[in-house]
């Protein structure tokens, strides 16, 4: 135990006595995540509704009621126009400098029914984005303008009477959807990228500085050597993925822009089974990597060898985050990552199969650590890997 501690030590201070580590691999992180997701949603919300210009001929006060109770000052620019003025206002929007233009026809509200039925002319630019988002709204206003006026005139026309209920709104459930969705996949990705900046120089660096040889002429079992390194590398990864989590859901609020979205929605056992995931995790993201590293001669070829995991993880990460099964067979819990994304949704979605997922994925990566031990402890037995040139 004594070694496997010294072990873990010396990685540990390798890392934590750089501060250019600490800041590039722990604080960096959850800084600049937090800093994109709330600068991305900030800019979400100011294009949201941006400013539109409407000019209109002939403007009824009832459809003027229907906007206004959507619409204010902040959000459209109505301009009352005059039959001179029309084409000067198509090109316009012909050339992106105007939004929309509505042409109603004199005394549209006094049609008696009687005779040809009036005309209501709408001309916008489908190739602008604002113009385009105007005629999606003022389309809707016009239809339910429409209506009324049909109502007005003919009476209740509805064949029938939609009669309509639901299960009572939770906006805990609604926002457990939107961070499961997110949250497992972007976590376990900034978790194999921490993994990745301090994982390979444990190794292959040290095998392409010389530095291997001394440490295996010590008296230190080759097993106590390779669980030393894993344990020493995952508490630096599990910081740096610590912080890349804080930085994410601090943040997404923010980018989600959604008025119930707060992260006061989970307690304290939600946060206690999600770092059992993530640590257990970090133990194969790192073993993976260990061993990868053990069989490389240098540094720049083990990142040439983990690149195609990281990608594979990615997928993974994404497809079981925006799709997967609904009630995933509890034996597809022993493939690595996939068990700890599913893990990671049922958590945060509150599925009443969470501390069942989340045990069978611990137990399940710890099995893969002690594989992995293994490996890497034949590994560091052999002369032909740790000294090929």
């Amino acid at each position: 135990m004594k070694n496997i501690l010294t072990i873990f030590k010396k990685e540990w201070d390798r890392v934590i006595r750089d501060r250019r580590l600490v800041i590039m691999v722990i604080l960096m992180p959850g800084v600049l995540i937090y800093m994109i997701y709330s600068f991305m949603g900030s800019m979400m919300i100011n294009s949201e509704t941006p400013l539109v210009d409407v000019a209109v001929l002939n403007l009824p006060s009832g459809f003027s009621d229907i906007y206004s109770e959507v619409e204010d000052d902040t959000t459209i620019n109505v301009v009352e126009i005059t039959n001179e003025e029309i084409l000067e206002y198509q090109t316009l929007i012909d050339d992106k400098d105007w939004s929309i233009l509505i042409v109603f026809p004199e005394d549209i509200e006094s049609y008696s029914g009687v005779g040809e039925k009036p005309e209501v002319y709408l001309y916008f630019n489908p190739n602008d984005s604002k113009s385009g988002n105007a005629y999606a709204r003022f389309s809707s206003y016009l239809t339910t303008y429409q209506t009324e006026l049909s109502y007005d005139l003919y009476g209740d026309t509805n064949f029938f009477l939609l009669n309509q209920s639901q299960t009572p709104f939770n906006n805990s459930e609604i926002m457990g959807t939107i961070f499961g969705q997110l949250l497992p996949m972007l976590t376990i990705m900034f978790l194999f990228s921490g993994a990745m900046s301090i994982g390979p120089e444990a190794i292959a660096g040290e095998k392409e500085r010389g530095t291997i040889a001394t440490i295996l002429i010590t008296p230190i079992k080759r097993r106590e050597l390779a669980l030393g390194k894993i344990l020493g590398l995952s508490a630096l990864a599990l910081l740096s993925a610590v912080s890349s989590f804080l930085g994410i859901i601090l943040s997404l609020p923010k980018l989600i822009n959604y008025e119930g979205a707060d992260i006061s929605i989970y307690g304290f056992n939600d946060y206690l089974l999600i770092l059992l995931v993530l640590f257990s995790t970090i133990f194969v993201i790192i073993g993976i990597i260990s061993i990868l590293s053990a069989f490389s001669k240098s540094v720049k070829e083990a990142g040439s060898y983990i690149a195609p995991i990281y990608i594979l993880t990615i997928i993974i990460a994404i497809g079981t985050s925006f799709g997967g099964f609904t009630n995933p067979s509890l034996f597809l819990f022993a493939l690595p990552i996939y068990n700890s994304v599913e893990s990671l949704k049922a958590i945060m979605t509150f599925s009443d199969n969470a501390l069942i997922y989340t045990l069978i994925t611990v137990i399940a990566n710890l099995v893969y650590l002690v594989i992995f031990v293994g490996l890497l402890n034949k590994m560091f037995n052999s002369e032909k890997i740790m000294f090929a040139k």
